[in-house]
Protein backbone atom coordinates (compact mmCIF):
# COMPACT_ATOMS: atom_id res chain seq x y z
CA UNK A 1 0.00 0.00 0.00
CA UNK A 2 1.18 3.68 -0.61
CA UNK A 3 1.42 5.37 2.50
CA UNK A 4 2.64 8.61 0.98
CA UNK A 5 -0.89 10.07 -1.13
CA UNK A 6 -0.11 11.32 -4.77
CA UNK A 7 -1.17 14.87 -5.56
CA UNK A 8 -4.75 14.82 -6.42
CA UNK A 9 -4.86 15.74 -10.47
CA UNK A 10 -6.40 14.35 -13.19
CA UNK A 11 -3.14 13.19 -14.28
CA UNK A 12 -2.60 11.18 -11.43
CA UNK A 13 -5.76 9.16 -12.29
CA UNK A 14 -5.22 6.46 -14.87
CA UNK A 15 -8.00 4.66 -16.15
CA UNK A 16 -7.94 0.68 -16.47
CA UNK A 17 -9.11 -1.15 -19.54
CA UNK A 18 -12.56 -1.93 -19.67
CA UNK A 19 -12.90 -5.51 -18.79
CA UNK A 20 -15.99 -7.90 -18.89
CA UNK A 21 -17.93 -7.97 -15.65
CA UNK A 22 -17.49 -10.68 -12.85
CA UNK A 23 -20.10 -13.50 -12.76
CA UNK A 24 -20.34 -12.48 -9.04
CA UNK A 25 -21.78 -8.99 -10.17
CA UNK A 26 -23.78 -10.13 -13.24
CA UNK A 27 -25.52 -12.76 -11.08
CA UNK A 28 -25.95 -10.07 -8.15
CA UNK A 29 -30.26 -9.09 -7.32
CA UNK A 30 -31.06 -6.06 -9.70
CA UNK A 31 -31.56 -2.40 -7.82
CA UNK A 32 -34.93 -2.87 -5.35
CA UNK A 33 -37.17 0.19 -4.74
CA UNK A 34 -34.91 2.09 -1.85
CA UNK A 35 -33.01 3.41 -4.44
CA UNK A 36 -35.43 6.36 -5.61
CA UNK A 37 -36.53 7.21 -2.17
CA UNK A 38 -35.17 10.65 -0.68
CA UNK A 39 -35.31 10.18 3.49
CA UNK A 40 -33.76 11.88 6.31
CA UNK A 41 -32.54 12.05 9.91
CA UNK A 42 -31.98 14.65 12.71
CA UNK A 43 -28.74 16.03 10.58
CA UNK A 44 -28.76 15.34 7.29
CA UNK A 45 -31.26 14.73 3.99
CA UNK A 46 -30.58 11.89 1.61
CA UNK A 47 -32.03 12.18 -2.14
CA UNK A 48 -31.56 9.29 -4.18
CA UNK A 49 -29.05 9.39 -6.95
CA UNK A 50 -27.75 7.64 -10.35
CA UNK A 51 -24.27 6.32 -10.24
CA UNK A 52 -23.98 8.26 -13.84
CA UNK A 53 -24.67 11.47 -12.34
CA UNK A 54 -21.37 11.27 -9.99
CA UNK A 55 -18.98 13.71 -11.68
CA UNK A 56 -15.94 11.25 -12.27
CA UNK A 57 -17.43 8.01 -11.49
CA UNK A 58 -17.03 6.71 -14.84
CA UNK A 59 -13.31 8.03 -15.41
CA UNK A 60 -11.73 7.22 -11.34
CA UNK A 61 -9.60 4.65 -11.68
CA UNK A 62 -11.90 2.48 -8.57
CA UNK A 63 -8.96 -0.45 -8.40
CA UNK A 64 -7.19 2.07 -6.28
CA UNK A 65 -9.85 1.97 -3.80
CA UNK A 66 -10.64 -1.93 -3.72
CA UNK A 67 -8.24 -2.42 -1.32
CA UNK A 68 -9.60 0.18 1.30
CA UNK A 69 -13.05 -1.20 0.62
CA UNK A 70 -11.82 -4.94 1.56
CA UNK A 71 -10.65 -3.57 4.67
CA UNK A 72 -14.17 -2.09 5.53
CA UNK A 73 -15.51 -5.41 4.75
CA UNK A 74 -13.20 -6.83 7.21
CA UNK A 75 -14.82 -5.06 10.01
CA UNK A 76 -18.51 -4.99 8.37
CA UNK A 77 -18.51 -8.18 6.61
CA UNK A 78 -20.76 -9.97 9.38
CA UNK A 79 -23.02 -7.12 9.72
CA UNK A 80 -26.59 -7.04 8.68
CA UNK A 81 -26.94 -5.95 4.81
CA UNK A 82 -22.87 -6.16 4.30
CA UNK A 83 -22.56 -9.74 4.63
CA UNK A 84 -23.28 -10.41 0.63
CA UNK A 85 -21.58 -7.48 -1.04
CA UNK A 86 -18.91 -8.29 1.35
CA UNK A 87 -18.94 -11.92 0.46
CA UNK A 88 -19.43 -10.71 -3.23
CA UNK A 89 -16.20 -8.81 -3.62
CA UNK A 90 -13.86 -11.92 -2.79
CA UNK A 91 -14.96 -12.84 -6.75
CA UNK A 92 -13.83 -9.56 -8.11
CA UNK A 93 -10.68 -9.09 -9.83
CA UNK A 94 -8.77 -6.19 -8.10
CA UNK A 95 -7.31 -5.06 -11.17
CA UNK A 96 -10.43 -4.94 -13.17
CA UNK A 97 -11.38 -1.50 -12.99
CA UNK A 98 -15.15 -2.29 -15.12
CA UNK A 99 -15.38 -5.35 -13.02
CA UNK A 100 -15.06 -3.38 -9.74
CA UNK A 101 -17.43 -0.68 -10.99
CA UNK A 102 -20.11 -2.98 -12.03
CA UNK A 103 -19.85 -4.50 -8.28
CA UNK A 104 -20.71 -0.90 -6.82
CA UNK A 105 -23.76 -0.19 -9.19
CA UNK A 106 -25.01 -3.49 -8.56
CA UNK A 107 -24.91 -3.91 -4.96
CA UNK A 108 -24.88 -0.23 -3.76
CA UNK A 109 -27.31 2.29 -3.97
CA UNK A 110 -25.93 5.75 -4.26
CA UNK A 111 -27.69 8.72 -2.08
CA UNK A 112 -26.32 12.55 -1.92
CA UNK A 113 -25.68 13.69 1.76
CA UNK A 114 -27.16 16.90 1.86
CA UNK A 115 -27.36 19.12 4.83
CA UNK A 116 -30.61 19.26 6.95
CA UNK A 117 -31.74 21.93 4.91
CA UNK A 118 -31.08 20.23 1.59
CA UNK A 119 -28.62 22.30 0.79
CA UNK A 120 -25.64 20.35 -1.16
CA UNK A 121 -22.05 21.91 -0.53
CA UNK A 122 -20.01 21.31 2.70
CA UNK A 123 -16.18 21.21 3.44
CA UNK A 124 -13.70 18.95 2.44
CA UNK A 125 -10.04 19.64 4.47
CA UNK A 126 -7.09 17.09 4.97
CA UNK A 127 -4.56 15.65 7.34
CA UNK A 128 -1.59 13.76 7.61
CA UNK A 129 0.31 11.70 10.25
CA UNK A 130 2.88 13.76 12.16
CA UNK A 131 6.54 12.95 13.29
CA UNK A 132 7.95 14.32 16.28
CA UNK A 133 11.60 14.30 18.17
CA UNK A 134 11.29 12.62 21.76
CA UNK A 135 13.00 10.54 24.58
CA UNK A 136 12.07 7.84 27.02
CA UNK A 137 13.48 10.13 29.20
CA UNK A 138 12.04 13.36 31.32
CA UNK A 139 14.65 16.30 30.99
CA UNK A 140 16.78 18.57 28.31
CA UNK A 141 14.71 19.67 24.98
CA UNK A 142 12.19 16.81 26.16
CA UNK A 143 9.83 18.30 28.10
CA UNK A 144 6.52 17.27 27.41
CA UNK A 145 4.64 14.55 28.26
CA UNK A 146 2.57 12.21 26.04
CA UNK A 147 -0.42 10.40 28.09
CA UNK A 148 -1.78 7.83 27.94
CA UNK A 149 -5.45 6.99 29.07
CA UNK A 150 -5.61 8.15 32.77
CA UNK A 151 -6.14 5.58 35.32
CA UNK A 152 -9.15 8.01 37.15
CA UNK A 153 -11.64 8.48 34.95
CA UNK A 154 -14.84 7.54 34.89
CA UNK A 155 -17.55 7.27 32.30
CA UNK A 156 -21.12 8.06 32.48
CA UNK A 157 -23.85 7.06 29.54
CA UNK A 158 -25.78 10.14 28.28
CA UNK A 159 -28.75 7.94 27.33
CA UNK A 160 -29.26 6.70 30.86
CA UNK A 161 -29.27 10.56 32.38
CA UNK A 162 -32.46 11.40 34.04
CA UNK A 163 -33.94 14.63 32.18
CA UNK A 164 -33.78 16.90 35.59
CA UNK A 165 -29.62 15.96 35.86
CA UNK A 166 -28.66 18.37 33.99
CA UNK A 167 -29.85 21.54 35.34
CA UNK A 168 -29.30 20.29 39.39
CA UNK A 169 -26.57 18.69 40.97
CA UNK A 170 -27.97 14.88 41.27
CA UNK A 171 -26.71 11.90 42.62
CA UNK A 172 -24.85 8.72 41.71
CA UNK A 173 -22.76 5.44 41.77
CA UNK A 174 -19.88 4.16 40.71
CA UNK A 175 -19.54 0.73 39.52
CA UNK A 176 -16.09 -0.06 38.07
CA UNK A 177 -15.20 2.83 35.16
CA UNK A 178 -19.11 3.86 35.05
CA UNK A 179 -20.74 5.86 36.59
CA UNK A 180 -24.54 4.58 37.50
CA UNK A 181 -27.21 7.62 38.65
CA UNK A 182 -29.42 6.60 41.36
CA UNK A 183 -31.68 8.63 42.34
CA UNK A 184 -34.35 9.00 45.41
CA UNK A 185 -31.07 8.93 47.43
CA UNK A 186 -29.87 11.94 49.92
CA UNK A 187 -25.78 12.69 48.88
CA UNK A 188 -24.31 11.66 51.81
CA UNK A 189 -26.94 9.97 53.54
CA UNK A 190 -25.27 6.33 51.57
CA UNK A 191 -22.25 5.03 51.59
CA UNK A 192 -20.44 4.86 47.52
CA UNK A 193 -23.08 7.65 46.72
CA UNK A 194 -21.82 10.48 45.56
CA UNK A 195 -22.65 14.37 43.97
CA UNK A 196 -23.17 13.92 39.88
CA UNK A 197 -21.78 17.49 38.68
CA UNK A 198 -21.65 17.43 35.42
CA UNK A 199 -21.38 21.17 34.68
CA UNK A 200 -20.44 22.52 30.37
CA UNK A 201 -19.76 18.43 30.26
CA UNK A 202 -20.45 17.42 26.53
CA UNK A 203 -21.30 13.39 25.99
CA UNK A 204 -19.14 11.92 22.89
CA UNK A 205 -21.11 12.11 19.47
CA UNK A 206 -20.35 8.16 19.10
CA UNK A 207 -20.67 6.44 22.12
CA UNK A 208 -22.68 8.87 24.04
CA UNK A 209 -20.62 8.49 26.81
CA UNK A 210 -19.48 11.82 29.09
CA UNK A 211 -15.93 11.79 30.72
CA UNK A 212 -15.80 12.19 34.47
CA UNK A 213 -13.61 12.12 37.64
CA UNK A 214 -14.18 11.84 41.23
CA UNK A 215 -13.12 14.66 42.87
CA UNK A 216 -13.90 13.64 46.83
CA UNK A 217 -17.35 13.61 47.44
CA UNK A 218 -18.35 14.43 44.40
CA UNK A 219 -18.67 13.46 40.58
CA UNK A 220 -17.21 16.07 38.41
CA UNK A 221 -16.15 16.61 34.24
CA UNK A 222 -12.79 15.47 33.92
CA UNK A 223 -9.93 18.00 33.56
CA UNK A 224 -9.76 20.95 31.17
CA UNK A 225 -6.08 21.14 28.97
CA UNK A 226 -4.99 24.14 31.53
CA UNK A 227 -5.60 21.14 34.73
CA UNK A 228 -4.03 18.33 32.87
CA UNK A 229 -0.71 20.29 31.64
CA UNK A 230 -0.13 21.39 34.95
CA UNK A 231 -0.21 17.90 35.96
CA UNK A 232 -3.81 17.18 37.95
CA UNK A 233 -4.21 13.89 36.01
CA UNK A 234 -3.35 10.42 36.83
CA UNK A 235 -2.05 8.67 33.69
CA UNK A 236 1.04 6.71 32.24
CA UNK A 237 3.47 8.72 30.67
CA UNK A 238 4.64 7.13 27.50
CA UNK A 239 6.94 9.68 25.90
CA UNK A 240 8.40 13.17 26.39
CA UNK A 241 8.72 15.27 23.59
CA UNK A 242 10.27 18.87 22.40
CA UNK A 243 7.99 20.72 20.96
CA UNK A 244 4.34 21.32 22.55
CA UNK A 245 3.14 22.99 19.11
CA UNK A 246 3.82 19.46 17.34
CA UNK A 247 2.16 17.81 20.10
CA UNK A 248 -0.76 19.25 20.25
CA UNK A 249 -1.25 19.41 16.26
CA UNK A 250 -0.73 15.46 17.02
CA UNK A 251 -3.42 15.42 19.22
CA UNK A 252 -5.65 17.45 17.03
CA UNK A 253 -4.80 15.00 14.13
CA UNK A 254 -5.60 11.98 16.45
CA UNK A 255 -1.91 10.23 15.80
CA UNK A 256 1.63 10.71 15.41
CA UNK A 257 5.09 8.98 15.00
CA UNK A 258 7.57 10.05 17.66
CA UNK A 259 11.68 9.18 16.99
CA UNK A 260 12.97 8.30 20.04
CA UNK A 261 16.59 9.23 20.50
CA UNK A 262 18.34 5.88 20.36
CA UNK A 263 16.62 5.79 16.79
CA UNK A 264 14.02 3.57 17.75
CA UNK A 265 10.31 4.92 16.66
CA UNK A 266 7.44 4.56 18.90
CA UNK A 267 3.75 4.97 17.28
CA UNK A 268 0.99 6.40 18.67
CA UNK A 269 -2.77 5.81 18.37
CA UNK A 270 -5.82 7.67 19.86
CA UNK A 271 -6.81 5.93 22.94
CA UNK A 272 -9.35 8.61 25.06
CA UNK A 273 -10.23 11.79 25.00
CA UNK A 274 -11.17 14.12 28.43
CA UNK A 275 -14.60 14.82 27.25
CA UNK A 276 -14.41 18.58 26.69
CA UNK A 277 -15.53 20.37 23.72
CA UNK A 278 -12.91 21.10 20.90
CA UNK A 279 -12.62 24.87 20.54
CA UNK A 280 -9.14 25.07 19.18
CA UNK A 281 -7.32 28.84 19.33
CA UNK A 282 -7.84 30.08 15.87
CA UNK A 283 -5.42 32.28 14.56
CA UNK A 284 -7.05 35.62 13.56
CA UNK A 285 -5.73 37.47 10.04
CA UNK A 286 -2.83 40.32 11.21
CA UNK A 287 -3.23 39.17 14.88
CA UNK A 288 -0.99 37.64 17.53
CA UNK A 289 2.47 37.17 17.88
CA UNK A 290 1.96 33.22 18.49
CA UNK A 291 3.10 30.15 17.14
CA UNK A 292 0.99 28.95 13.48
CA UNK A 293 0.12 26.19 12.34
CA UNK A 294 -2.90 24.20 10.23
CA UNK A 295 -4.47 21.02 11.33
CA UNK A 296 -7.50 19.42 9.83
CA UNK A 297 -8.51 22.78 7.86
CA UNK A 298 -7.86 24.79 11.17
CA UNK A 299 -5.55 27.62 11.24
CA UNK A 300 -4.32 27.35 14.91
CA UNK A 301 -2.20 30.38 16.93
CA UNK A 302 -0.55 28.85 20.25
CA UNK A 303 1.32 31.35 22.55
CA UNK A 304 4.44 30.34 23.96
CA UNK A 305 5.53 31.24 27.01
CA UNK A 306 9.24 31.26 28.42
CA UNK A 307 9.49 29.28 31.71
CA UNK A 308 11.08 32.73 33.60
CA UNK A 309 7.97 34.51 32.32
CA UNK A 310 5.32 32.13 34.13
CA UNK A 311 7.43 32.00 37.44
CA UNK A 312 8.42 28.20 35.89
CA UNK A 313 4.77 27.09 36.31
CA UNK A 314 4.87 25.48 32.98
CA UNK A 315 2.56 23.62 31.64
CA UNK A 316 4.18 19.94 32.12
CA UNK A 317 4.47 18.52 35.65
CA UNK A 318 8.07 17.54 36.52
CA UNK A 319 7.72 14.19 36.92
CA UNK A 320 9.95 12.35 38.44
CA UNK A 321 13.30 11.41 36.40
CA UNK A 322 13.04 8.10 34.75
CA UNK A 323 11.92 6.13 31.29
CA UNK A 324 8.64 7.01 29.76
CA UNK A 325 6.08 3.64 30.42
CA UNK A 326 5.75 1.45 27.82
CA UNK A 327 6.89 1.15 24.38
CA UNK A 328 7.00 -0.40 20.79
CA UNK A 329 10.59 -0.47 19.54
CA UNK A 330 10.93 -0.65 15.32
CA UNK A 331 13.08 0.20 12.46
CA UNK A 332 11.88 3.54 11.58
CA UNK A 333 10.29 3.35 7.84
CA UNK A 334 9.85 6.83 6.14
CA UNK A 335 6.59 5.88 4.32
CA UNK A 336 4.46 4.76 7.28
CA UNK A 337 1.02 6.50 7.54
CA UNK A 338 -1.04 6.52 10.84
CA UNK A 339 -3.78 8.94 12.54
CA UNK A 340 -6.62 7.67 14.72
CA UNK A 341 -8.79 10.29 14.80
CA UNK A 342 -10.13 11.55 18.47
CA UNK A 343 -13.91 12.23 18.58
CA UNK A 344 -14.42 15.87 19.98
CA UNK A 345 -16.77 18.29 19.44
CA UNK A 346 -17.60 22.12 19.66
CA UNK A 347 -15.77 23.05 16.57
CA UNK A 348 -17.17 24.81 13.30
CA UNK A 349 -14.99 25.01 10.28
CA UNK A 350 -14.79 28.79 8.74
CA UNK A 351 -16.05 28.79 5.21
CA UNK A 352 -14.26 27.40 2.73
CA UNK A 353 -12.92 28.46 -0.52
CA UNK A 354 -16.33 28.52 -3.52
CA UNK A 355 -16.32 26.04 -5.93
CA UNK A 356 -14.61 26.56 -8.66
CA UNK A 357 -11.97 28.45 -6.92
CA UNK A 358 -8.78 27.63 -6.15
CA UNK A 359 -7.62 26.07 -2.71
CA UNK A 360 -6.61 28.61 -0.34
CA UNK A 361 -3.05 27.80 0.37
CA UNK A 362 -2.31 27.56 4.29
CA UNK A 363 1.11 27.98 5.82
CA UNK A 364 2.48 24.47 6.82
CA UNK A 365 3.76 25.23 10.11
CA UNK A 366 5.58 27.78 11.93
CA UNK A 367 8.94 28.50 11.58
CA UNK A 368 9.59 25.77 14.33
CA UNK A 369 7.26 23.16 12.89
CA UNK A 370 8.51 23.36 9.25
CA UNK A 371 7.32 19.95 7.75
CA UNK A 372 6.02 16.71 8.74
CA UNK A 373 9.31 16.78 11.55
CA UNK A 374 9.52 18.33 14.63
CA UNK A 375 12.95 20.45 14.82
CA UNK A 376 14.65 20.05 17.99
CA UNK A 377 15.44 23.20 20.31
CA UNK A 378 18.97 24.44 20.56
CA UNK A 379 19.03 22.41 24.05
CA UNK A 380 18.68 19.45 22.25
CA UNK A 381 21.02 20.07 19.39
CA UNK A 382 23.57 20.50 21.79
CA UNK A 383 23.08 18.33 24.62
CA UNK A 384 22.07 14.61 25.55
CA UNK A 385 18.46 14.43 25.24
CA UNK A 386 18.27 10.77 26.87
CA UNK A 387 20.24 12.06 29.98
CA UNK A 388 18.74 14.93 30.13
CA UNK A 389 22.12 17.14 29.85
CA UNK A 390 21.86 20.67 27.94
CA UNK A 391 24.52 23.32 27.21
CA UNK A 392 22.07 25.55 26.52
CA UNK A 393 20.89 28.26 28.86
CA UNK A 394 17.98 29.59 26.62
CA UNK A 395 14.77 29.54 28.58
CA UNK A 396 12.70 26.32 28.03
CA UNK A 397 9.97 27.30 25.77
CA UNK A 398 6.54 26.02 27.20
CA UNK A 399 3.44 25.92 25.39
CA UNK A 400 -0.56 27.19 26.57
CA UNK A 401 -3.08 26.62 24.62
CA UNK A 402 -5.54 26.97 26.99
CA UNK A 403 -8.43 28.24 25.14
CA UNK A 404 -9.25 24.43 24.00
CA UNK A 405 -10.27 22.58 27.27
CA UNK A 406 -10.06 19.16 25.21
CA UNK A 407 -7.19 16.76 25.38
CA UNK A 408 -6.06 13.51 23.54
CA UNK A 409 -4.60 10.29 25.31
CA UNK A 410 -2.34 7.77 23.21
CA UNK A 411 -2.22 4.08 22.94
CA UNK A 412 1.17 2.64 21.86
CA UNK A 413 0.98 0.30 18.69
CA UNK A 414 3.39 -1.52 16.45
CA UNK A 415 4.90 0.17 13.57
CA UNK A 416 4.59 -0.88 9.93
CA UNK A 417 4.88 0.03 7.08
CA UNK A 418 0.67 0.24 7.31
CA UNK A 419 -1.44 3.12 7.05
CA UNK A 420 -3.04 3.95 10.94
CA UNK A 421 -5.86 2.40 12.69
CA UNK A 422 -8.70 4.81 12.06
CA UNK A 423 -12.21 5.06 13.89
CA UNK A 424 -13.56 1.63 11.91
CA UNK A 425 -10.63 -0.02 13.39
CA UNK A 426 -8.76 -0.57 9.91
CA UNK A 427 -5.37 0.75 8.38
CA UNK A 428 -5.84 3.75 6.60
CA UNK A 429 -5.03 4.06 2.85
CA UNK A 430 -3.39 7.74 1.81
CA UNK A 431 -5.35 9.21 -0.54
CA UNK A 432 -8.99 6.73 -0.18
CA UNK A 433 -9.34 7.31 3.36
CA UNK A 434 -11.83 9.77 5.28
CA UNK A 435 -12.72 10.70 8.31
CA UNK A 436 -16.59 11.41 8.37
CA UNK A 437 -19.00 13.12 11.19
CA UNK A 438 -20.18 8.95 11.36
CA UNK A 439 -24.14 10.18 12.55
CA UNK A 440 -24.21 10.82 8.77
CA UNK A 441 -21.85 9.18 7.04
CA UNK A 442 -21.55 5.27 8.14
CA UNK A 443 -18.00 4.20 8.95
CA UNK A 444 -17.07 1.68 6.37
CA UNK A 445 -19.28 2.79 3.81
CA UNK A 446 -18.17 4.01 0.13
CA UNK A 447 -18.37 7.73 -0.34
CA UNK A 448 -18.07 9.28 -3.32
CA UNK A 449 -16.95 12.90 -3.48
CA UNK A 450 -16.48 15.57 -5.49
CA UNK A 451 -14.98 19.03 -5.72
CA UNK A 452 -15.81 20.53 -9.55
CA UNK A 453 -18.40 19.78 -11.77
CA UNK A 454 -15.94 19.18 -14.32
CA UNK A 455 -13.66 16.14 -13.35
CA UNK A 456 -11.39 17.64 -15.50
CA UNK A 457 -11.19 20.86 -13.97
CA UNK A 458 -7.61 21.84 -12.51
CA UNK A 459 -7.05 20.45 -8.64
CA UNK A 460 -10.36 18.72 -9.11
CA UNK A 461 -11.11 15.56 -6.33
CA UNK A 462 -13.56 13.19 -8.18
CA UNK A 463 -12.60 9.61 -6.89
CA UNK A 464 -14.09 7.08 -4.54
CA UNK A 465 -13.23 6.81 -0.46
CA UNK A 466 -13.75 5.01 2.26
CA UNK A 467 -15.42 6.47 5.73
CA UNK A 468 -12.75 4.71 7.75
CA UNK A 469 -12.01 7.71 10.66
CA UNK A 470 -13.70 10.24 12.64
CA UNK A 471 -12.32 13.74 14.00
CA UNK A 472 -13.14 16.73 16.28
CA UNK A 473 -13.69 19.37 13.67
CA UNK A 474 -15.42 16.61 11.44
CA UNK A 475 -18.66 17.79 11.98
CA UNK A 476 -21.50 17.97 10.09
CA UNK A 477 -23.67 16.00 6.75
CA UNK A 478 -21.25 17.39 4.19
CA UNK A 479 -17.70 17.16 5.65
CA UNK A 480 -14.79 15.21 5.13
CA UNK A 481 -11.26 14.70 6.28
CA UNK A 482 -9.05 13.63 3.70
CA UNK A 483 -6.04 11.79 4.52
CA UNK A 484 -2.92 11.99 2.88
CA UNK A 485 -0.05 9.59 5.00
CA UNK A 486 2.72 10.33 6.79
CA UNK A 487 5.74 13.15 6.47
CA UNK A 488 6.20 16.51 5.25
CA UNK A 489 4.50 16.40 1.73
CA UNK A 490 1.47 14.92 3.29
CA UNK A 491 1.71 17.77 5.71
CA UNK A 492 2.11 20.22 3.35
CA UNK A 493 -0.78 18.83 1.53
CA UNK A 494 -2.99 18.48 4.00
CA UNK A 495 -2.43 22.14 5.00
CA UNK A 496 -3.29 23.35 1.52
CA UNK A 497 -6.80 21.15 1.53
CA UNK A 498 -9.90 23.56 1.86
CA UNK A 499 -11.80 22.86 -0.55
CA UNK A 500 -16.44 22.92 -1.48
CA UNK A 501 -17.66 19.31 -1.72
CA UNK A 502 -20.40 17.39 -2.26
CA UNK A 503 -20.57 13.81 -1.25
CA UNK A 504 -22.40 11.08 -2.15
CA UNK A 505 -22.41 7.88 0.03
CA UNK A 506 -22.87 4.11 -0.75
CA UNK A 507 -25.25 2.02 0.97
CA UNK A 508 -25.86 -2.07 0.61
CA UNK A 509 -29.14 -2.68 -0.88
CA UNK A 510 -29.73 -5.01 1.36
CA UNK A 511 -28.69 -2.14 4.86
CA UNK A 512 -31.41 -1.61 7.11
CA UNK A 513 -32.34 1.93 7.39
CA UNK A 514 -34.79 2.99 9.90
CA UNK A 515 -35.46 6.40 8.35
CA UNK A 516 -35.33 5.39 4.58
CA UNK A 517 -37.41 2.35 5.96
CA UNK A 518 -40.36 4.43 7.46
CA UNK A 519 -40.35 6.49 4.03
CA UNK A 520 -40.96 2.93 2.40
CA UNK A 521 -43.87 2.27 4.32
CA UNK A 522 -45.67 6.07 4.01
CA UNK A 523 -44.94 5.99 -0.02
CA UNK A 524 -45.79 9.81 0.41
CA UNK A 525 -44.36 12.25 -1.64
CA UNK A 526 -40.63 14.31 -0.14
CA UNK A 527 -39.21 12.81 2.65
CA UNK A 528 -40.14 11.38 5.96
CA UNK A 529 -38.79 13.47 8.90
CA UNK A 530 -36.42 11.42 11.49
CA UNK A 531 -35.60 11.92 15.25
CA UNK A 532 -32.54 9.59 14.89
CA UNK A 533 -29.07 10.85 15.83
CA UNK A 534 -27.51 7.80 13.45
CA UNK A 535 -28.16 7.11 9.52
CA UNK A 536 -27.21 3.77 10.86
CA UNK A 537 -27.03 2.70 14.60
CA UNK A 538 -24.44 0.33 15.68
CA UNK A 539 -23.38 -0.43 18.87
CA UNK A 540 -19.68 -0.01 17.99
CA UNK A 541 -19.44 2.95 15.36
CA UNK A 542 -22.61 5.22 16.37
CA UNK A 543 -25.07 4.63 19.15
CA UNK A 544 -28.18 6.59 18.67
CA UNK A 545 -29.69 8.75 21.49
CA UNK A 546 -32.54 6.18 23.05
CA UNK A 547 -30.87 3.15 25.17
Amino acid sequence: MQSQAAPVTPATVATTPAAPATSAAASAPVANASGSIAFSTRHAYYASARFADLPGWNTDDLSSSWDAFKRSCAVLGSRAGWSEPCAASRSVDARNVAAIRQFFETYFNAYQIRNADKSGDGTLTGYYEPLLNGSRQYGGAFLYPVYGTPDDMLYLDARRLPDSARGTASTARIDGRMVIPVTGITPGSTKGVYVLDLRDSVPDIRDKKIRLRLDHDRIVPYYTRAEIERGALKAPILAYVDDPVMLYSMQVQGAGKVRMSDGTVRRFAYAEQNGRPFLPPVARANAGSGQRITVRGIDVEIDVEDESATGGAGNASAPTPGDATGGVPATRTQDDDEPVSPLLRGFKLAAATPQGSAPAVRPAASDNTAGGMSKGSVASKTGDAATGASTNNAPVKRVFAISDPSYVFFRLIPDSPNGPVGALGVALSAGRSIAVDPRTTPLGAPVFLSTRDDPQAPGAIDRLMMAQDSGGAIQGAVRADYFYGFGQTAQAQASRTKERIRMWVLLPKGLPIAARDATLKTRGGGAAASSADCLVSDPELCVDDTP
